[in-house]
């Protein structure tokens, strides 16, 4: 219904429709631009975090033995995270409609929802350190962050870059 209401929109203003959430594509790649640079350094700030609180302590668990458990599922879960990311960026299917009446929209939304995905691998690492005291996991999901934000990022330009000039 609101995809009809938008195109009878388009049709009565022609190309005089501007986008609500972003009025030209060089404001929309601006705020972009921005947007993997917070995601990257949040991160930083759960290291940061995992660190003071688990320096010299053990984690907040009092059963070790379930640390391996949680980090097998912790994993699952991160790579099926991996797998929508990866899904919901190359998809042309993913919000097809939207495509046709706000396509600078369209890939902005594409590029948000990607990095607020891959900075879960994050939060995961730091349960995993803040239950179970090693820093180390924290690391490596900190990493695959900072992987996962860079091929979103790189996946935005490859978009934005077939757009037509407004």
């Amino acid at each position: 219904m609101v995809g009809v209401v938008f195109q009878l929109i388009r049709r009565r203003l022609g190309d005089k429709w501007i986008s609500p959430l972003f009025p030209d594509k060089a404001k929309m790649v601006r705020s972009a631009n921005a947007l993997p640079v917070i995601f990257a350094i949040a991160p930083v700030l759960w290291l940061v975090t995992a660190f003071l609180v688990t320096y010299g302590k053990p984690g907040f668990l009092r059963d070790p033995s379930f640390i391996p458990n949680l980090f097998i599922g912790l994993a699952l879960v991160s790579l099926a995270n991996i797998g929508l990311t990866v899904f919901l960026q190359t998809s042309k299917k993913v919000m097809s409609a939207r495509s046709s009446y706000d396509p600078v929209d369209r890939v902005f939304l594409k590029m948000v929802t990607g990095s607020i995905l891959s900075e879960a691998h994050a939060i995961y690492g730091l349960v995993l350190t803040l239950l179970s005291g090693p820093i180390l996991y924290e690391l490596g999901f900190t990493v695959v962050t900072w992987a996962s934000l860079w091929w979103v990022w790189k996946r935005f330009k490859q978009n934005i870059t077939s757009l037509p000039n407004r």
